[in-house]
C-alpha cells in the first residue's frame, strides 16, 4: 500500500529527521538492502547476530527514500530518518496500520508440513467470490508475514497468510499481529513436537474448532484414490474433488482449504471446482533424462512427515520400472533425530528398490535403517544413480535444504 510519510509517522510513533516532506508517499518496503527498490523505505532491524543498521549504506546506494532507524546517522544526506524506540515494533506497527486501513478477511496458515500446498488452496477458493493477496515465495517469516501485510491494496477483500515456525511464540506473535478469522493448522509433526493436539487446541481456542481428514472429522473426505494420470481424487458430502496435486497428504490439505472456503462462504462445489487446478512448484517435480531415467526432485525440504508423504505419493505413481531413492538428512528434530531417521528408513527399505543415503551423522542412522548404499558426497550420488538407474525408473530426491541435493538433481538433469 501506497503511504505517506505522515502515515508512516502516525504508525511507528517515530520522529523525522530530515529528508522530504509529510505528503511525500512510498510504496514499497524493505528489510534486506540487497532487495530495495528506488523509492522504498528501508527497516534496519536488529537481530541476534545482525544489525541492519550495518546495511543501511547498501539501502541507500540501491535508492531507498525512507530509513527506520534506531539511531541518526551521518550519512543519509537528502534522505528522510524515522527514529524509533524498536525497528520490530516499528515493522509491525506500520503492517498492523495497513491492516485496519484494509480489513480484509484473514486466513492464517501454519504446521510443520503442507502450509504453502493450503496457503495456495485456500486462495484459489477464496478468489471464487473475492480479491486475495496470498504469501508468495518463502515470505512466512516474522519479516515475511508484515512484509506481505504491506502489499495489502484497499481491492484486497482477503489475505492468506503463511505462517512459518522458528522458534517458541513465532506464531503467537505473528497470529496477533495478522489476527486471522480463520486458523488453519495442517499438521504438527516431529518437528514441533508430536502430541495430541486437536483435543488440547480445542480447549484452548476460544474460537470453535473444526476437524478435517479421512476419518471421523467434520469436513470428511471419501474413497480417496489416486489419478490414472496423475493427481488424485475423492468425494466431500457427495462432491467429487479431483486434484492435479499428488498424494493422500495434499487430499488432507484440500478438505482444510474447503473447511476455510465454507466458513468464508464458498460452497463446498464452487471449492472443488477451484482446486482442480492448483499447482505448487518444487515439490515432487519430474525430469526425464535422456537415459529414460526420471528424477523426481523434491530436494527443497525434509521433515519425517513430507519424507513419508513423498514416499506414498511416488508409489502411487504409474511406472515402468523400479523405484529408487537418493535421500539425506533432515535437521532440526532434536532428541527425537534418531528414532525419527530410523522410521522413515525403515519406510524407506520398503518402498524403494535400492537407496543412497548422503553421509552424515544422522545420514548413516537413516541408511543403516534403510539398507542404504552410504554415498560420501553430492558427485558419488550422482555416479550412484548414473550406475543403477534403468530406462523406466523412477529416482526419488529428497533431504533437507541443507543438505544441497539441489545440486544431485542438476547434475543429473543437465
Amino acid at each position: 500500500m501506497r503511504l505517506t510519510l505522515l502515515e508512516l509517522l502516525e504508525a511507528t510513533g517515530g520522529g523525522e529527521i530530515g529528508g522530504t516532506q509529510v505528503g511525500n508517499t512510498f510504496s514499497t518496503f524493505h528489510t534486506d538492502s540487497r532487495e530495495v527498490a528506488s523509492g522504498g523505505v528501508f527497516f534496519a532491524l536488529r537481530g541476534g547476530k545482525m544489525d541492519g543498521h550495518r546495511f543501511i549504506p547498501d539501502a541507500l546506494g540501491r535508492g531507498a527514500a525512507a530509513l527506520v532507524v534506531e539511531r541518526r546517522t551521518e550519512i543519509a544526506h537528502g534522505v528522510v530518518e524515522i527514529i524509533v524506540r524498536n525497528t520490530w515494533d516499528a515493522l509491525f506497527a506500520v503492517a498492523s496500520y495497513v491492516r485496519q486501513r484494509v480489513n480484509p478477511l484473514v486466513v492464517g496458515v501454519t504446521g510443520s508440513n503442507g502450509k504453502t500446498s493450503t496457503k495456495e488452496m485456500v486462495a484459489a477458493i477464496l478468489e471464487r467470490q473475492y480479491m486475495v493477496l496470498r504469501t508468495s515465495g518463502n515470505l512466512n517469516t516474522e519479516t515475511g508475514v508484515p512484509l506481505t501485510m504491506l502489499q495489502l491494496e484497499p481491492e484486497h477483500k482477503a489475505l492468506v497468510v503463511e505462517m512459518g515456525m522458528q522458534r517458541a511464540g513465532d506464531i503467537g506473535r505473528l497470529a496477533e499481529l495478522a489476527r486471522p478469522a480463520v486458523g488453519i493448522i495442517t499438521n504438527i509433526g516431529v518437528v514441533h513436537m508430536e502430541f495430541p493436539f486437536f483435543t488440547l487446541l480445542s480447549g484452548m481456542s476460544a474460537a470453535p474448532a473444526r476437524s478435517f481428514g479421512f476419518g471421523a472429522a467434520d469436513m470428511r473426505g471419501e474413497g480417496y484414490a489416486a489419478g490414472a494420470g496423475g493427481g488424485c481424487e475423492f468425494t466431500v458430502r457427495g462432491v467429487p474433488v479431483q486434484l492435479a496435486l499428488e498424494g493422500r497428504h495434499q487430499a488432507r490439505n484440500a478438505l482444510a482449504a474447503l473447511a476455510a472456503g465454507e466458513f468464508a462462504g464458498v460452497t463446498v462445489e464452487e471449492g472443488a471446482a477451484a482446486l482442480a487446478n492448483v499447482a505448487v512448484p518444487h515439490r515432487l517435480q519430474e525430469h526425464m533424462t535422456s537415459k529414460g531415467v526420471t528424477i523426481v526432485d523434491d530436494a527443497y525440504n525434509a521433515s519425517p512427515e513430507s519424507m513419508l508423504a513423498a514416499f506414498e505419493t511416488i508409489a502411487e505413481r504409474p511406472r515402468e520400472g523400479r523405484l529408487l531413492a537418493v535421500l539425506g538428512a533432515m535437521g532440526e528434530l532434536g532428541a527425537l533425530a534418531d528414532e525419527s531417521h530410523r522410521r522413515v528408513g525403515r519406510r524407506a527399505a520398503e518402498v524403494f528398490d535400492a537407496v543412497a543415503v548422503l553421509d552424515s551423522e544422522w545420514g548413516r542412522v537413516l541408511a543403516e535403517a534403510s539398507d542404504a548404499h552410504l554415498v560420501p558426497d553430492k558427485e558419488s550420488a550422482v555416479m550412484w544413480v548414473q550406475n543403477n538407474a534403468r530406462r523406466g525408473d523412477r529416482v526419488l530426491v529428497k533431504a533437507s535444504h541443507s543438505a544441497g541435493l539441489e545440486a544431485v538433481v542438476k547434475a543429473l538433469t543437465k
